[in-house]
Parts: structure tokens; sequence; C-alpha cells
């Protein structure tokens, strides 16, 4: 079972929308709390105006969770934009997540 999820990282809390009820922030696996954050500080020292950092990703249920992004979306006042896939997938891969265009390893 999948979720389509997007996951909002502000620097101070991560929310995420797109679960069910049974699933919350606190069944995110911690590898990716710590890779969402130090993706949000990275950004943070370049771009003084983000306020939070939007990743879309697939959610995948199972005995241990597993959730592979998408894309990132930055948040700049009223103003916003994605970041090119080659840098999303260089960050995701800097910091530990599971990037949904390479192939999970086995």
């Amino acid at each position: 079972m999948e979720h389509h999820i997007h996951i909002i990282c502000d620097g101070k809390t991560i929310q995420i929308d797109g679960l069910p009820e049974s699933l919350s922030e606190k069944n995110l696996p911690d590898y990716y709390v710590r890779g969402l954050q130090m993706i949000y500080s990275f950004i943070e020292a370049r771009i003084r105006s983000v306020s939070c950092v939007c990743i879309s990703g697939i959610w995948f249920c199972g005995s241990i969770p597993a959730v592979a992004a998408f894309d990132i979306w930055l948040q700049a006042g009223e103003d916003g934009f994605f970041l090119p896939m080659s840098t999303a997938a260089r960050l995701f891969s800097d910091n530990g997540i599971p990037y949904f265009h390479t192939p999970f390893m086995s």
C-alpha cells in the first residue's frame, strides 16, 4: 500500500499531508527527519527568505515504512519554486533520502 504525500518542513516542525489517520509524522523514519532538517538548513543558509521546504513523495507502508521523494518546492514569502531535478536528487542523495526515480536497493 502506498500514499502520495507532501512533507512540509519549516526548520522546527514537520507536517505530512496525505497520510491516513493511522499514520502520522511520528511514523516518519528518523533518517528521513534528519535528512529533511539538513536539507532545510542547507537551503536556508543560501536563500534567507525561505519559509519552508515541501517534498512530494510516496509513503510505502509495511513493517518498516519507506518514503521516496519526488521533488523539492521552496516557499519564499508569497512566491515559491521547484528546485531542478538534478539539484533535488543530489540533496536527497547527500542527506540519505531515497529518490523515487532511483530504484530501491534490496
